[in-house]
């Protein structure tokens, strides 16, 4: 599907240690080149606590917030305080995306390991155009201008891009199952097994996902083989009461239920930029997905 809508501007928050001042501004100039302005952490104030409340306002406008992460940059007190407080539970629910880059051999703060990070140290021209394409993917993604086919089609597309293998499912044959994936996995004694996912996708206008889809979902699962996982896919967020229904389901051993819900679907996006681009109208370099 091609939007004819021009892509939403993104608000894109830097940080970086003084050190890295140089490739900050490189990486400014081909943001600004593709249409994305950037704005950072120098202001000049009375105090530390003007600061830190000028940091939370500007990073709470933004909409990614990307972090240059290097030997200087571990050892700056004010770059672990936005990525602080782009993590917090307000920021993070909201859909504030925080993309880890490293500019230098370091290790990971241990609140970014478990994410995507865009690698500088070998190639950094590639680097930088994987940085654009991945903001550019989720500024193109307009969830509002999808009908609820096109939205599973872009669920199948993105599994795909993520290693599961899609079958065939008639539309009806399963209440409230749209797709039927599987994906291959080693166990841990290296030994291939198969997992099997039934998946369904919830497109909403300007809503949050309630219980009760989530509870249909989990009653389905709880009649079919052992083993088998749910996953329900949508473009809102959860409520707190949906939220707290699956973390029950998650100390159920006999449903095995995850929810991908808009915040993370747009994070996947930002890691598979050629799935937005088939979707979306979006333009992607050479490299396709990354």
């Amino acid at each position: 599907m091609t939007s004819a809508e021009p892509a939403v501007a993104r608000r894109v928050f830097l940080s970086y240690a003084y050190d890295d001042h140089a490739l900050a501004q490189r990486i400014r100039d081909a943001l600004a080149r593709s249409g994305v302005l950037t704005t950072n952490q120098i202001w000049e104030v009375s105090s530390g606590e003007d600061l830190t409340a000028r940091l939370l306002e500007t990073i709470r406008a933004s909409d990614v917030v990307v972090v240059l992460l290097s030997p200087a940059a571990a050892a700056s007190p004010w770059v672990s305080t936005e990525i602080e407080l782009t993590l917090s539970r307000d920021l993070d629910r909201r859909g504030a995306e925080l993309i880890p880059v490293l500019a230098a051999p370091t290790d990971l703060p241990p609140a970014l390991r478990d994410r995507a990070v865009v690698d500088l140290t070998e190639d950094v021209n590639a680097g930088v155009r994987q940085l654009v394409e991945q903001i550019q993917a989720t500024s193109q993604a307009d969830f509002s201008a999808m009908s609820p086919r096109e939205f599973e089609d872009l669920v199948a597309d993105l599994l795909r891009a993520m290693g599961f293998r899609l079958d065939e499912v008639r539309h009806g044959l399963d209440p409230g199952v749209d797709l039927r994936a599987t994906y291959q996995r080693a166990d841990p004694f290296g030994s291939p097994e198969t997992e099997v996912w039934l998946v369904e996708t919830k497109l909403y206008s300007h809503k949050r996902v309630s219980v009760e889809a989530i509870r249909q979902l989990a009653g389905f699962l709880s009649m079919v083989p052992s083993g088998t996982r749910g996953l329900l896919v949508t473009n809102a967020q959860l409520t707190s009461v949906a939220r707290e229904y699956v973390a029950e389901l998650e100390r159920r051993a006999h449903v095995r239920l995850r929810v991908l819900d808009g915040v993370e679907l747009k994070r996947l996006l930002r890691q598979f930029p050629a799935v937005a681009a088939r979707h979306f109208g979006a333009e992607t370099g050479p490299d396709g997905d990354s």
